[in-house]
């Protein structure tokens, strides 16, 4: 059976919300709680909190939420292309989904070229569209590799190397943490997964 989102969450109170949030929309939702062969949508939500992922075939794009800090590693975390940490706001969920299935606002990905992104790395400051955001060193090292890459993936084992990790587990880490302060400032999804390959900047 094919949907336009399938929720994936143990959380049935949270998961009805999201539900009634985009069936008003006249969008096919469906929640469960396990992964199940016989399911296919645009969009998989998951409560990584409580919920295993669906095979990556069953879904065209997954988006994850949590109330933990995302520091544990595993296939469900790298899947997603968005993490969001409860509690977060709705219209960052809404934006995002609908912006996949081209409901509504455009996808953020389609709106490159309004971000201008400069980075200070003698202060470790982020100028995004001439507000400046303050980053720690190696959230600053990630962005660095990030810009000189110029829109191709950097490979988490690369940016680990870089930021001396021995395990790509802290990878995920700082990049929730520069995705949530850019979004902060722009409302768009700046830094983009790459399944296999990597992180980029999607301008």
């Amino acid at each position: 059976m094919e949907y336009q989102i399938v929720i994936y969450s143990a959380d049935t109170v949270f998961a009805r919300m999201l539900e009634l949030e985009f069936s008003m929309r006249e969008m096919s939702v469906l929640t469960v709680h396990q992964p199940r062969a016989d399911l296919f949508s645009e969009v998989a939500i998951l409560d990584l909190d409580s919920s295993a992922a669906p095979a990556p075939a069953s879904y065209r794009r997954m988006i994850g939420y949590t109330r933990g800090a995302a520091l544990a590693e595993d296939d469900a975390r790298r899947q997603c292309s968005m993490i969001l940490h409860r509690p977060f706001e709705m219209r960052l969920l809404r934006r995002e989904v609908l912006g996949e299935i081209g409901m509504g606002q455009p996808s953020r990905e389609a709106e490159p070229h309004s971000v201008e992104l400069t980075l200070d790395s003698e202060h470790d400051i982020l100028c995004v569209n001439r507000q400046f955001i303050a980053l720690t060193p190696h959230e600053a090292c990630v962005m660095r590799l990030l810009l000189g890459a110029r829109g191709e993936p950097v490979s988490r084992e690369k940016i680990a190397g870089e930021i001396g990790e021995s395990s790509t587990n802290k990878v995920d880490v700082y990049i929730c943490y520069l995705r949530r302060k850019l979004e902060q400032v722009t409302g768009m999804r700046v830094i983009r997964t790459i399944r296999g390959k990597g992180y980029c900047i999607t301008f």
